[in-house]
C-alpha cells in the first residue's frame, strides 16, 4: 500500500519541481531596452481581431508620404 501512495508523492515533487524550473525560465529573460520587451511581449500575445481591424482601417485612411524631391524632378 505505501508504495503507490510514493509514487504519488514522487510525482507531485516533480511537478512542483518542473513548475519551479518553468517559473525560473520565464524570470530569466532579461532585455537591454524597453522596445526589446515590449516587441518580445507583442511576439507572445495575440492581437484581438477587433483591434487588429480598427488598425488596418486606420491605416488605410492615412494619407500616402508626399514623394521626395527626386522623384518629383523626375517624373515631371
Amino acid at each position: 500500500m505505501s508504495q503507490p501512495t510514493s509514487r504519488l508523492n514522487q510525482r507531485q515533487r516533480e511537478e512542483v519541481t518542473s513548475q519551479q524550473q518553468g517559473a525560473q525560465n520565464t524570470a530569466a529573460l532579461e532585455f537591454a531596452a524597453a522596445e526589446e520587451m515590449l516587441r518580445h511581449d507583442a511576439g507572445q500575445i495575440p492581437v484581438p481581431p477587433a483591434v487588429a481591424e480598427r488598425l488596418q482601417k486606420s491605416v488605410a485612411s492615412e494619407p500616402a508620404p508626399p514623394k521626395s524631391w527626386w522623384q518629383r524632378l523626375l517624373k515631371g
